[in-house]
């Protein structure tokens, strides 16, 4: 009996260890990768084991948790560079716990974070019953554009200008009516920022 209960204990314990047997592979980013400060990078992994994973930054003797998954799965996620960040970092990919299997890759962040310009309207909401209304559109650069749309996607009126600014007005000079529009701004490099307009009367 003392014999039939070792056994039966050793058993669970081999059904326990093995269900922790598999693979994990760490796709993206590449060994050995160099990134930005900044960047956005999609970190993909395959977890063969029926254990979730934990998802680690490594730096500097510090560790920064970028989450935990499930087993058995194709895992992915966009994660953003630090803009503070710089040197040698390693990512790891390892069973919850640090018990099992791991797969890890190292990584070289330098550079300067890219500058992200900030275009907004203002005032919003904006009174365009005002005697003259006049909306600027913040933070374009020097030879942007501007398009405002209605909600349904309709042009209302393209701008241009330094600064560039709206007077509240359609194409065709008329005052458009309350309610909320978007705009697309479109500097000359092509980048393009979006955003919305509560128009009141």
């Amino acid at each position: 009996m003392k014999f039939l209960r070792i056994w039966a204990f050793t058993a669970l314990a081999l059904a326990g260890a093995a269900a922790g047997i598999g693979e994990l592979t760490l796709n993206n980013p590449p060994e050995g990768a160099e990134l930005k400060p900044g960047q956005v990078v999609k970190v993909t992994w395959r977890n063969m084991t029926t254990n979730p994973v934990d998802l680690w930054l490594k730096w500097d003797g510090r560790r920064k948790s970028l989450g935990e998954y499930g087993g058995e799965t194709d895992g992915m996620i966009m994660w953003r560079v630090p803009a503070d960040a710089g040197g040698e970092y390693q990512i790891v990919v390892e069973e919850a716990g640090g018990l099992g299997s791991r797969s890890t890759v190292n990584i070289l962040v330098r550079g300067e974070a890219p500058v992200e310009l900030e275009i907004y309207a203002a005032p919003n909401p904006f009174d365009v019953s005002l005697p003259q209304p006049l909306l600027t559109f913040a933070g374009a650069p020097i030879g942007s554009s501007a398009k405002v749309f209605d909600m349904e996607g309709r042009e209302v009126i393209a701008l241009e200008g330094d600064p560039l600014q709206w007077d509240g007005r359609n194409e065709h000079g008329d005052l458009v009516s309350g309610g909320t529009y978007l705009f697309v701004v479109e500097t000359q490099s092509g980048e393009k920022h979006t955003g919305k307009i509560a128009v009141v009367k």
